[in-house]
């Protein structure tokens, strides 16, 4: 992979797992931090990138990726590394797992730390759904044990 990778990032966010994979895998890429603070996930440009207004973003040439397992998902099939190819018997399990983390823990864990952005304003509104949330989660994650 030739081409310069840009990321579309914010500290302690699903950005992280991305940038570790580009670390891993020794992919020249630059940075471009997402201010969250100033809700810069929100602005013209970046929705034009991500028109959910979610990080992380990926930028490789042309291409703009969104969704972190999609991003994962390209890395891996781009470089052929980092997951199993696609006539690999364990394929499946990697994708489901992929799957199950972007799409059920992340899910819980974006409610958990934003419950704002799904219930109507009320602090025991909010308070209510995180405890839901967080129920999830401990039963996913001792599920995700078990599987270990």
């Amino acid at each position: 992979m030739q081409q310069r990778l840009i990321l579309h990032y914010a500290p302690d966010n699903a950005s992280l797992i991305v940038r570790l994979v580009l670390e891993e895998l020794g992919l020249p890429y630059d940075t471009v931090l997402v201010d969250r603070s100033r809700r810069a996930q929100k602005s013209p440009a970046y929705l034009k990138l991500n028109p959910s207004g979610l990080i992380p973003v990926l930028q490789a040439s042309d291409d703009v990726l969104f969704e972190t397992g999609a991003i994962l998902s390209w890395l891996s099939e781009t470089t052929g590394k980092m997951a199993p190819g696609l006539h690999d018997p364990d394929r499946g399990a990697y994708l489901k797992w992929l799957f199950f983390t972007s799409n059920t823990l992340h899910t819980d864990m974006r409610i958990t730390f934003y419950p704002d952005q799904y219930v109507s304003p009320g602090p025991e509104h909010q308070a209510a759904l995180r405890r839901s949330a967080q129920s999830r989660l401990a039963r996913h994650l001792d599920q995700v044990e078990a599987m270990a």
